[in-house]
């Protein structure tokens, strides 16, 4: 058990939190492809999230047997009067509440050492679905953005064909003249 076990748990419940409110958006457009996508990346992270934190507990396991025991000072008498003081040799050292319980230590960098000596095919493997659902949602959200920009450019479109019938209806020529309003310089 690790603090980097803890930060993967947090950082996975904030993307599917993310990833929660991006498939809401998503649903709301009715794009049925970016939905799916969502709800298969919500899937892996939960089932990852699980993992991590079936992991984190079965760490803290180790320590389920272990109970904290509270040593508690033994209690000094209080000073006899002078000439009743025990000499030095036979007074004891007060006791204290040992265990036969080992004391737990933390060697965090012998395991950050075999973390990163460590490289698996499975984590390969995750690194590549996690960039292939990346690029999956960047060419969605890039066909989002183009289907918008052509609705636009039609609208443009639209506009022009009614000012070209307007000046033609009209008959306005092209070299009309440019009447400035009060204030503006007229260029010389």
């Amino acid at each position: 058990m690790s603090k980097f076990e803890w930060m993967e748990l947090e950082t996975l419940s904030t993307e599917i939190t993310h990833t929660q409110s991006r498939l809401d958006a998503a649903r709301a457009t009715n794009n049925l492809g970016l939905v799916q996508l969502l709800q298969r990346e919500i899937a892996q992270a939960v089932n990852k999230r699980a993992q991590v934190l079936a992991d984190i507990t079965k760490g803290l396991g180790r320590f389920a047997g272990l109970k904290p025991k509270l040593v508690t000072p033994a209690r000094e008498p209080e000073p006899a009067p002078v000439e009743q003081q025990q000499p030095a040799e036979e007074m004891q050292p007060p006791s204290v509440n040992a265990t036969a319980e080992p004391a737990l230590s933390v060697n965090t960098k012998k395991g950050i050492a075999n973390m990163w000596d460590k490289l698996t095919a499975a984590d390969l493997e995750r690194v590549k679905r996690g960039l292939a659902t990346r690029r999956s949602e960047i060419l969605a959200r890039h066909a989002e953005e183009l289907k918008a920009l052509e609705a636009d450019q039609s609208e443009i479109d639209v506009i022009d064909k009614a000012i070209t019938a307007f000046t033609q209806k009209f008959k306005l020529s092209s070299t009309a003249e440019v009447i400035p309003l009060d204030g503006e310089r007229v260029p010389a």
